[in-house]
């Protein structure tokens, strides 16, 4: 049991470096800055801290900091700005179910439909973990209802608890966000992929 609490703790100190290092001196900076991400070691046995390029925005987003977010933004940051694996800060507000975030962020201009590096867009991240009032919201504000990742995986796939990765949360959200896609249209991977409707 100890251990196990004793990585909690480093755990929750890597968090809260990573909420205690953005400050307003760097609202009109759009440089990537060193973030502590939390990665498995190589044994695979507990975590281990690692320096990360992030930008100031994702760290704001991630924080739900909406008053720097605001800076940031009239400051020129872009908006649909991608860390190392291409995520933008609208993407990090949708996977942490941060409604008022998200619309903010679509209010001002972020992109529905932007991809990270292995092709997911924000309404695979909502999918995933069962937000139906931001797949709404997504949707509302132009997110293709039908994307495939990487591996020919749409949000219906993720939602339907289908896929690498997925974990069994949110079960309820996760079917809301299914009826949704359904009633949009939403369809596998595998059906569009193979032709079928």
């Amino acid at each position: 049991m100890f251990f196990l609490s004793k990585r909690l703790v480093i755990s929750i100190c890597l968090v809260c470096l990573v909420a205690c290092r953005t400050s307003d001196h760097d609202a009109k900076s759009s440089k990537q800055v060193k973030s502590p991400l939390l990665l498995p070691w190589k044994n695979g046995h507990g975590f281990t801290g690692q320096n990360t390029p992030e930008y100031p925005l994702h760290t704001a987003v991630y924080n739900g900091d909406e008053v720097t977010i605001a800076k940031y933004l009239v400051s020129g940051m872009p908006i649909d700005a991608n860390n190392q694996y291409g995520v933008t800060p609208l993407q990090v507000a949708t996977a942490l179910g941060k409604l008022g975030i998200v619309k903010m962020l679509l209010e001002r201009g972020a992109g529905p439909n932007e991809v990270t590096h292995g092709k997911q867009t924000a309404l695979h991240f909502s999918a995933l973990n069962g937000y139906a009032p931001i797949a709404e919201l997504l949707i509302d504000n132009g997110a293709s209802i039908n994307p495939l990742d990487l591996k020919n995986w749409t949000p219906l796939d993720c939602a339907l608890l289908r896929g690498e990765g997925i974990t069994f949360k949110n079960i309820d959200g996760r079917k809301a966000v299914a009826e949704l896609l359904v009633n949009k249209g939403g369809r596998k991977g595998n059906e569009i992929t193979s032709g079928h409707k």
